[in-house]
């Protein structure tokens, strides 16, 4: 049997259990949420990156029009971290091609870099007199892209037909054409 005052103990313990334990709950709600709301604002230190290093997805990936050059990229396809996987090529001089070498041109403002990919012999039994397919060759390179350009513009740099005539882009115009797409 409780005394009279033992009651008022009583409710004084049991309601501070309550609050307690609501406490404790109210605690790990602020603590879950303090720890989600740093993943969110903060996820490159806390995975180790560099925040520079996922800056790829601000790159434009384009091809060059080309519209008066024998052979032109049509369609492209790039991966995610912004390399040519392969393209589609269009053969408006009906001419069959030996080899071809694509090129590109980064921009940034008003700076453009080109460079060149390798010298690529097209197999034998491909018919390229009209449109064909054709591999990517892993370009423009990781350095090139470290640099952070606006927008790179994939182009065909140079041909060998299979009657020995041989044919290069104009890097003027493909400069000029660069600074334009990207603007």
């Amino acid at each position: 049997m409780r005394k009279p005052g033992q009651e008022l103990l009583w409710q004084t313990v049991s309601n501070w259990r309550h609050w307690r334990f609501r406490g404790e709950a109210v605690n790990r709600l602020l603590a879950f949420t303090v720890l989600l709301v740093a993943i969110i604002i903060a996820p490159s230190s806390i995975f180790g990156l560099n925040p520079a290093q996922n800056n790829n997805q601000d790159i434009s990936m384009l091809f060059a029009r080309q519209a008066e050059d024998p052979v032109r990229i049509v369609q492209a396809s790039f991966g995610a971290d912004n390399l040519l996987l392969d393209a589609r090529l269009e053969n408006k001089s009906h001419n069959k091609v030996q080899t071809y070498r694509l090129g590109w041109a980064a921009v940034k403002k008003e700076d453009v870099r080109m460079g060149k990919g390798e010298l690529v012999t097209v197999p034998q039994e491909t018919d390229t007199t009209a449109a064909f397919d054709i591999p990517g060759q892993g370009f423009p390179g990781k350095d090139e892209l470290s640099r952070h350009p606006t927008g790179v513009i994939v182009y065909v740099a140079e041909l060998q037909f299979q009657d020995g005539t041989k044919w290069q882009a104009d890097a003027k115009k493909i400069r000029k054409e660069a600074i334009e797409m990207v603007r």
